[in-house]
Formats: structure tokens, sequence, C-alpha cells
């Protein structure tokens, strides 16, 4: 996706990873990956996929409520409907260069998830 504007490779990744295909949303990921993110590190894109894949399979539901885009970022604003945690509201701010998702920022609530056990 090398030509995809940073909005494009925000989709792709997002509809990937919230329809369960975690090896084309890992493809998006640049593998320097950087996070910020309220619960965990994650040492790059390898750790971060495969946290995906668990926390992605108990996702039921992604809706996508926003999204906007600036230069080389991108931010996705949507609600997930997880198994043992209920309804997130999550935003999401992509870094994107060269097609590929340099840095991930996401701001929740993580009351819900530090109550299931998703804190480390």
């Amino acid at each position: 996706m090398v030509d995809a504007t940073p909005l494009e490779v925000a989709r792709t990744y997002h509809r990937a990873w919230t329809s369960r295909n975690v090896d084309s949303a890992r493809e998006l990921l640049d593998p320097e990956l950087e996070t910020d993110l309220p619960l965990n590190h994650y040492a790059g894109r390898e750790d971060f996929a495969a946290a995906l894949a668990g926390f992605g399979a108990i996702v039921n539901r992604a809706e996508l409520l926003a999204e906007f885009e600036n230069g080389d970022e991108a931010l996705l604003l949507y609600d997930l409907e997880v198994n043992g945690v209920g309804s997130l509201r999550i935003a999401e701010q992509f870094t994107v260069a060269n097609g590929q998702i340099t840095r991930i920022r996401m701001v929740n609530d993580t009351a819900e998830l530090r109550k299931a056990g998703f804190a480390a």
C-alpha cells in the first residue's frame, strides 16, 4: 500500500484486525513499530501483532464512528464490543510512512480492561 494515503492504510489495518485477519493487519505494520497505549508495552511489530491476535479473537463488533487525516497521520474513532469486557470507545492515531504504520497512539478508558485482566 505504498501509494495509499495514511487514512486508507489505517482503514485497511482496522478492517483487517477487526475481521480477525491479523496476518493482513501485521503486513501494514512497520517492523520497528512504536506504540503509545494506555495498557501494556510492545517491543515492535511481532509483539504487537501477537497481542492483537489474542484481543481480536474476542471482539464481537466494531463500529467506525469517525475518521480524520492530516499529513502523514490518520485518526480513527470507533466502538468495540468485547467478550468479557463490554463496550469500549477507542481513539487510535496512526503515523504512516511508505504504506506502513510506524506508530500507533491509542486513547481509551481502561477500567473495564483492567478488571478483565488485560493490564500486564
